[in-house]
């Protein structure tokens, strides 16, 4: 039960200490900051530099839009098992009309809320960004199997893409679940990926670039094609969590997006900093829920 309370904990902090930078495409621009976690989001560090500043009105340690996505997730296992139609319920509670979630929303989480309406099966929009991988964390510490997150994927990306990559860091976040190293972890993602995926993960892991620049090469955006392999290429150069979300921060671009995956991989058994998770704005709430959901799903 602790590793899986540390690696929600764990997501959840990364998400919100990489806030101030999400989307800030400019990795000098965010070197000239200073301290790039837990920075007030503020439109001023992105004047003049590569980027899109969506998160008017946030504070320090609130989640992004990703964090939400997860909280969902968390929110719907507390209520049992895995089931399409509950899930679809609370994305539509956060995100839909009058929803609970108060910010940006992204593309993908757009196409999916069309599609719930439409009654469309599955639910998820055709779009292979790193939404689609959000939910993945609340998943995995209820130990579900990958046909449950082959089909919860669905519900909000149903694309070819996302179908090869995500099997990749699900089994990565299982193995550490259970105690495997990051090397083996990471490892058994590249096995278990998809075709199309295969290949690009495991260069990751092979490459000896450092991770600001491999993002350069491979892509800091949204799509999992760019985000999946710099985040296993971030996970294998970083020292432990601490280390992975400041690098995660400093490659820049969609690092909000990547930050859920890396702060529940390395989380997990490395957890975040006391006072990390007293930074976060909801942390109370956030914790309580993620209680719920160990002692309904886990005992």
């Amino acid at each position: 039960m602790t590793r899986a309370t540390n690696a929600l904990m764990g997501a959840y902090s990364a998400d919100a200490a990489t806030l101030g930078v999400h989307w800030l495409y400019d990795p000098e621009r965010i070197a000239s900051l200073g301290d790039a976690l837990w920075r007030v989001p503020d439109a001023g560090d992105f004047e003049g530099a590569k980027g899109v500043f969506v998160h008017h009105g946030k504070r320090r340690g609130d989640i992004s839009q990703y964090g939400a996505q997860m909280r969902v997730m968390v929110r719907a296992l507390a209520r049992g098992a895995f089931e399409a139609g509950v899930y679809r319920e609370e994305f539509a509670a956060a995100f839909g009309p009058g929803g609970w979630w108060q910010g940006y929303i992204d593309k993908a989480t757009k196409g999916t809320l069309a599609n719930i309406t439409a009654e469309k099966t599955p639910t998820g929009a055709h779009d292979d960004q790193i939404p689609a991988l959000s939910a993945l964390p609340a998943l995995l510490v209820t130990g579900a199997a990958p046909d449950i997150c082959a089909d919860a994927v669905a519900q909000v990306s149903n694309h070819e893409t996302t179908a090869a990559y995500a099997p990749a860091a699900a089994e990565a976040l299982r193995a550490v679940l259970a105690g495997q190293s990051i090397a083996d972890a990471l490892a058994a993602g590249v096995d278990a990926a998809g075709a199309a995926a295969r290949d690009p993960l495991a260069a990751a892991l092979a490459s000896d670039a450092e991770p600001v620049a491999y993002g350069g090469e491979v892509g800091r955006a949204c799509p999992l094609p760019q985000t999946l392999p710099v985040a296993f290429r971030i996970a294998a150069a970083a020292t432990g969590y601490a280390d992975a979300v400041d690098i995660n921060a400093r490659v820049g671009g969609d690092n909000c997006g990547r930050a859920i995956f890396l702060g529940a991989l390395f989380g997990a058994g490395d957890p975040p900093p006391a006072l990390w998770a007293a930074r976060l704005r909801d942390g109370p709430a956030l914790a309580a829920e993620i209680d719920a959901l160990v002692n309904a799903r886990l005992g």
